[in-house]
């Protein structure tokens, strides 16, 4: 996708937060990037564009590190422009797409395909993490990829990665890791009880067999913890952590009470072990350093399956930011926790630098809130085409007003900005 800002100039209008102070700044934005700063509202002379998204605060643009966009075969469930505008829709400018899509994102033929996929049709900026791929040799080729952030692990890949050349995975940056010893697990459980059947010994199990291949090094994450003491191991063996909103607001009773809606895994664990990961979570001393949304979409007809039939996964990208705002407005989170979750650990742990700063550099992705405004979640007015949610009428204060993309608001309030209408002919 060639982006307006490759060969245009931007003045951007914003109020940013910046450690707990608003601050009044005019933005000259090139080739995606601040390259120019001034305090207070003005213009920069002549330039191609020019918005003023002063009403909202603005924040340094959120990062999912974990997002099925699923396309390929799956694109009736969701696919990357549907995916990607309910992204934007939520204040998200980047996503990590997971490559457990039909067929899988194993080798490099499929790479090129999705890649293809999110180069015609994404609203957001993008990457993809590939599934263990046959050839070990392929692994190191893919990595070469400039989108490609690294590799995923699923319960259903641990035996094939302990006979996986060490040397090869070495050489991997970052590895997510899906932390559910298939050993230890089943589905024999009703519903409500699916922690049960999908238990955390299943999950430390998961990190012993994880760290006798991998070993304590940086680059590992544990993604969609669900409770503190698999967060606390997994940060003993030398690992990263996340954590997503369902497990913070969900837990095995509204599994009971809304069926497939509320089924995910690994599974939403008791009222107790909910209420100590948010408490743990809001803390400076926190032992997650990033939250993710585990966007997962099914399709209606999937979802009001029996509970024992039905695919597990939470379709949630849209709301996320309203969930955690809503939080923020309630004081239980503050507003610089959710940046450093959702904005800064994710940037870190990818390696990008200057990312949603306000300095000649700085690459021009913003996430801009309105933390007044009120939202009730409704599924029918979804832009995922996943719409079912265990959210549903939800009331929420906070919400996504605009969110910035390169210097370009590809949502305002309401409104989409497809980044094709802007393409520049080289």
């Amino acid at each position: 996708m060639r982006w307006l800002n490759i060969s245009h100039r931007i003045n951007l209008w914003i109020r940013y937060f910046d450690h707990k102070d608003l601050r009044r700044l005019s933005l000259l934005i090139e080739n995606g990037h601040v390259i120019d700063v001034r305090e207070g509202f003005e213009k920069f002379g002549e330039t191609d564009l020019f918005f003023d998204l002063s009403r909202g605060v603005a924040l340094p643009g959120f990062i999912d590190i974990h997002t099925h966009v699923r396309g390929l075969e799956l694109s009736y469930k969701e696919d990357e422009r549907s995916g990607t505008m309910a992204a934007a829709k939520g204040g998200f400018t980047m996503i990590i797409d997971m490559p457990n899509t039909r067929p899988r994102v194993d080798n490099i033929d499929v790479l090129k395909n999705k890649l293809k996929a999110f180069e015609r049709n994404s609203f957001t900026e993008y990457g993809i993490w590939i599934a263990l791929p046959k050839e070990e040799r392929e692994a190191i080729e893919m990595m070469r990829f400039s989108k490609v952030y690294g590799l995923k692990i699923y319960p259903e890949d641990y035996e094939r990665l302990e006979k996986y050349d060490r040397e090869v995975l070495r050489k991997i940056p970052r590895i997510m890791i899906h932390a559910e010893d298939p050993e230890n697990i089943s589905e024999s459980c009703e519903k409500g009880y699916r922690w049960r059947c999908r238990p955390i010994d299943a999950e430390i199990k998961a990190l012993e067999r994880i760290h006798r291949v991998l070993g304590s090094r940086d680059g590992v994450n544990i993604t969609h913890v669900t409770n503190l003491y698999t967060a606390y191991v997994a940060k003993k063996l030398g690992y990263s952590t996340d954590t997503c909103p369902h497990y913070l607001l969900l837990d095995s009773d509204d599994e009971r009470r809304l069926g497939c809606v509320a089924k995910v895994n690994p599974p939403l664990r008791t009222k107790y072990m909910r209420e100590h990961l948010l408490e743990n979570l809001v803390s400076s001393e926190s032992l997650i350093d990033m939250m993710s949304t585990d966007h997962a979409p099914h399709t209606f007809e999937e979802k009001n399956r029996d509970f024992s039939e039905c695919p597990s996964g939470i379709s949630s990208i849209e709301f996320v930011s309203s969930l955690m705002l809503d939080l923020v407005n309630k004081n239980v989170l503050s507003l610089e926790r959710l940046i450093s979750l959702f904005s800064i650990g994710p940037a870190k742990f990818l390696g990008l630098d200057l990312y949603g700063c306000v300095k000649p550099g700085c690459r021009a992705n913003y996430t801009i809130i309105d933390l007044d405004k009120e939202t009730v979640v409704r599924s029918s007015q979804m832009i995922s085409k996943s719409k079912n949610t265990p959210y549903e009428n939800m009331r929420l204060k906070g919400s996504v007003y605009a969110t910035v993309v390169r210097g370009v608001p590809v949502y305002l309030n309401d409104l989409f900005t497809d980044p094709r209408d802007y393409e520049v002919a080289l």
